[in-house]
């Protein structure tokens, strides 16, 4: 079997056949004219149905080589037919028989076998897959329609054919044999049609085209016939040819697979066009019996083929109803089960809302409340029928600590709805129907429906409980610091002096008691310091000194710092190459480097080296501390981070240490921006690696006086302590006075005095925003000031406004961070920025 040839050569197969068989149709159109004697005109038409019945043969062939399944089937017996009748045609010619005055059996019955294969090839094409029912009452529709015709044609055409033909019955039959198959054959090929669909249909459309033109030529031969006046070479031979080409274009039309499941039927048997075309059929067969019939005289045959037609209507219409009866009663049913299943559903997701113990509210497009589950409406003191229609920010949304209500523009339920933006976890403060607020952590997100936003959903968690959790933690935490640790520290102090021999030698038992107790609250004070400074990373009450530090300096300080350690255990500490500048607060990133270090040491065997280096890359500096001990297996190397986390749990034991080092070395690698990461392989070493931002030599600026550090001053409103204090280090590296305030007074107190080049406002840490800016707005001689708004997220179009000075740009930190900040600053005062991101005009 052939393959199928890609699309593109299909095509182009079939725009060389089209032209090709035009060009056949035109030459015999113009050869069987008057203009030409008739022997001439019924050689064409001998050569014309030659011709086309090969091609025919021939490209139906080549179809069914290119196909599998039922369509090679169907086209295998389109091309035997087109074979048989091709033969019959040529036998004809060969003995020299007349068609009307001697017909050749041998030719008639090639001309009925290659019709019944013509038939059988129609009706084996995939089609449309239906139900049982519906190919019954296709088959039905298909015998009235027949039936039909053959009432029509019986009464206009054959009515003369049926009388004048001798009562034998086999003479009767034979004359009515050919136009009976020929309006079988076309009304087959009218239901093929209709049955298929998709890329099919094209090419049976060809088809059903072609055998219906045969068919109206055979039925036009077995009239003229009947009344003696056929003869070859007429323009009724035409539709014998241009059938044959119409069925070989069929064969070359592009298909896009060789076979495939049939489709499956949409909808029932209810089609109201084919109950529409049956009663058409009935009605125009009645109005021709009726019209033109003999009068009150029916032929026996007509007789026979009302009674067929009528029974075949009747059938079809009971058996329609039967199906739509059944099909209704089945819909009932699935409309019923339906409806249970959405009064199932409905409730269980009425259940599940009113079962979960945190509160849950939906609002509509302008935030008013569509629902709340009763855990929610209880937090907030009302009963939900209550809260139906009310607007949710105005309603249990705390105003700031003076009393002035938050704006509704920066609610993240506003966000939710305008922007879909999903606030996740974020602290508020609600208020409940009798007035008291109490603290809640919320996720809001917007209710969206075909990808248009109708509203939002807000889950919010009453955390009262948690801040008394984390006030208790905090003062557990003094009580560590100043309780604990002072009465430890002399517990220390005291075993130190009885171990060192200041109160006199012990005996032997003694000492050995007092070495462990003094080793036991050694390790127990490192227990607590480590646990204090995993705190305070952690709850940002430990501010960082954030400065330029250099990073060979950090390695070098870190190696004599650990001399003693990696002398008592024989390890060498040995420093690679390093380069860069970092941000950092020196001694954090001294107690990570010691950690480190210590750890390294630790794990490494007398006589080992540990490495260490730095490298300066884009925007970072890379450091690592490479040890050659037994390593970390592949599934630990991120736990090992966290806290009390070790390799092996003996290892408290036998190595010392808290397993907290590691998880304070995150701590603080993080704080300052950086990542940190182990790379180990089992007996070969351990590689700790870690990152912090770089910062870059101070910027200076040309004048005619030489090279000089850019002067002016720096208004910097808001922020976090540390992520000020790295701002501040950056601008003053560029030579800018940087002076930091966090309230809108004192913002423009300083703003008046100072008159800067600049205002940097960061809304992080600030309750209002707009509120600082329209303070300096109304200031005359901030009102022109560059302003660089810096924020956590998008500022929203519709803000910008209540945020915007003279000129201003809007910056966000998950894209830009704290030394492109200082680019952008930099470039402001230069002159050189106007076309970044977010830049608007106030």
């Amino acid at each position: 079997m052939g393959t199928m040839p890609s699309l593109a050569g299909q095509r182009r197969r079939f725009a060389v056949a089209v032209p090709v068989a035009l060009a056949l149709i035109a030459t015999f159109t113009v050869l069987l004219g008057p203009n030409f004697p008739l022997d001439l005109r019924q050689s064409a038409s001998g050569l014309g149905l030659l011709v086309a019945g090969v091609l025919a043969a021939i490209s139906c062939g080549v179809r069914a080589t290119q196909t599998i399944g039922r369509r090679r089937r169907s086209w295998r017996l389109l091309m035997s037919a087109a074979v048989v009748a091709v033969a019959g045609n040529v036998w004809v010619a060969i003995v020299g028989a007349d068609p009307v005055a001697s017909p050749s059996a041998v030719g008639n019955g090639s001309i009925a076998v290659a019709l019944l294969l013509s038939i059988a090839g129609l009706l084996s094409f995939p089609s449309i897959r239906r139900r049982g029912i519906e190919q019954l009452l296709m088959s039905l529709d298909g015998l009235v329609a027949g039936s039909a015709v053959l009432v029509i044609a019986s009464v206009l055409v054959y009515a003369e054919l049926l009388d004048s033909v001798t009562a034998d019955v086999a003479s009767r039959s034979s004359a009515l044999l050919f136009p009976v198959l020929d309006v079988v054959l076309a009304t087959v090929a009218l239901l093929l049609l209709l049955r298929t669909s998709g890329s099919d249909r094209p090419a049976l459309a060809l088809v059903t085209a072609g055998f219906l033109t045969y068919a109206v030529a055979d039925l036009s031969f077995a009239v003229l016939a009947a009344q003696d006046r056929f003869h070859f070479g007429t323009y009724l031979d035409l539709g014998w040819i241009a059938g044959y080409l119409l069925i070989a274009l069929a064969a070359w039309y592009p298909s896009a697979r060789a076979d495939g499941a049939p489709e499956q039927m949409e909808g029932g048997s209810t089609d109201a066009r084919g109950t529409v075309v049956v009663f058409a059929v009935l009605l125009t067969a009645g109005i021709v019996q009726v019209g033109f019939g003999t009068g009150g005289h029916l032929p026996a045959a007509q007789a026979g083929l009302w009674l067929v037609l009528l029974l075949a209507a009747g059938t079809r219409q009971m058996l329609l109803a039967a199906d739509n009866a059944a099909l209704r009663r089945g819909l009932e049913q699935r409309v019923r089960e339906q409806t249970a299943d959405l009064s199932r559903l409905a409730r269980q997701t009425e259940v599940l809302l009113t079962s979960v113990g945190d509160g849950i509210y939906g609002v509509d497009h302008d935030g008013r409340v569509t629902f709340v589950n009763p855990s929610g409406a209880a937090a907030l003191g009302y009963d939900a029928g209550e809260l139906h229609d009310r607007p949710a920010h105005d309603t249990f949304h705390a105003p700031a600590e003076d009393g002035v209500p938050f704006p509704w523009s920066g609610c993240y339920i506003n966000d939710a709805i305008r922007h879909g933006v999903v606030a996740s976890a974020e602290e508020d403060m609600y208020v409940r129907s009798d007035g008291t607020a109490f603290p809640v952590e919320i996720t809001a997100s917007p209710l969206v429906d075909d990808d248009v936003v109708r509203g939002a959903v807000v889950v919010f968690r009453d955390v009262t409980q948690r801040r008394e959790v984390d006030r208790m933690k905090s003062e557990f935490l003094s009580v560590v610091s100043h309780e604990l640790r002072t009465p430890l520290t002399s517990i220390r102090g005291s075993l130190g002096l009885l171990a060192g021999g200041k109160l006199g030698e012990l005996p032997p038992r003694a000492d050995s008691l007092v070495g462990i107790a003094l080793q036991s609250s050694e390790r127990l004070t490192r227990l607590i310091n480590d646990l204090l400074d995993i705190e305070r990373i952690q709850s940002g009450t430990k501010p960082m000194e954030i400065e330029a530090l250099d990073a060979c300096h950090l390695l070098a300080a870190a190696a004599h710092a650990i001399e003693g350690l990696a002398s008592a255990t024989k390890v060498r500490v040995e420093l690679g190459d390093c380069s860069g500048r970092v941000l950092a607060d020196e001694d954090r990133i001294m107690q990570t480097l010691t950690n480190l270090l210590g750890n390294a040491i630790k794990y490494s065997e007398p006589g080992d080296v540990v490495l260490m280096d730095a490298t300066e890359r884009d925007d970072h500096v890379l450091f690592r501390v490479r040890d050659h001990g037994r390593g970390i297996p592949a599934d630990k190397l991120e736990s090992v981070f966290e806290r009390f986390e070790q390799v092996d749990s003996s290892d408290a034991r036998q190595k010392g240490g808290t397993g907290l080092g590691l998880a304070i070395s995150r701590g603080i690698v993080e704080r300052h921006g950086g990542r940190i990461w182990a790379e180990s392989e089992l007996g070969a070493g351990t590689t700790i690696l870690f990152t912090l931002p770089s910062s870059p030599a101070p910027r200076t600026m040309a004048t005619s006086d030489g090279a000089r550090t850019l002067p002016g001053s720096i208004l910097l409103i808001g922020g976090d302590g540390d992520l000020a204090r790295a701002i501040t280090k950056l601008l003053t590296d560029e030579g800018l006075d940087v002076v930091h305030t966090t309230t809108a007074a004192e913002a423009v107190a300083r703003g008046r005095e100072l008159r800067p080049r600049a205002v940097v406002l960061d809304l992080q840490g600030l309750d209002d925003g707009a509120r600082v800016v329209a303070d300096l707005r109304r200031e005359h001689a901030l009102a022109d000031a560059t302003l660089l708004v810096y924020s956590a997220d998008d500022v929203a179009p519709e803000r910008r406004a209540d945020l915007a000075l003279g000129r201003t740009v809007f910056l966000t930190r998950a894209r830009v961070g704290p030394e492109e900040l200082r680019e952008r600053l930099v470039g402001l005062l230069d002159g050189t920025t106007g076309r970044h991101e977010g830049f608007a005009r106030g």
